[in-house]
């Protein structure tokens, strides 16, 4: 019983600590919010183009050595 009395005790420090950490985070604004996303979004779409354009001359190649 003891032991379960200990794991419970443990439990609650944990979840108190959770709390204390969840108050310390520094949360972005709006503004930061949108703008890292709009970022992330503009990124992955250069990204996604290159590797498209990279992917068809080189299925272009392949087609070229194969036929």
């Amino acid at each position: 019983m003891e032991k379960i009395n200990e794991l419970i005790a443990m439990l609650v420090q944990f979840f108190k600590d959770i709390e204390v950490e969840a108050k310390r985070i520094s949360w972005p604004s709006l503004r930061e919010s949108i703008r890292s996303t709009g970022a992330v979004i503009v990124i992955s779409i250069i990204l996604a183009s290159f590797l498209g354009a990279i992917d068809f001359l080189f299925s272009l190649v392949v087609k070229y050595v194969l036929s």
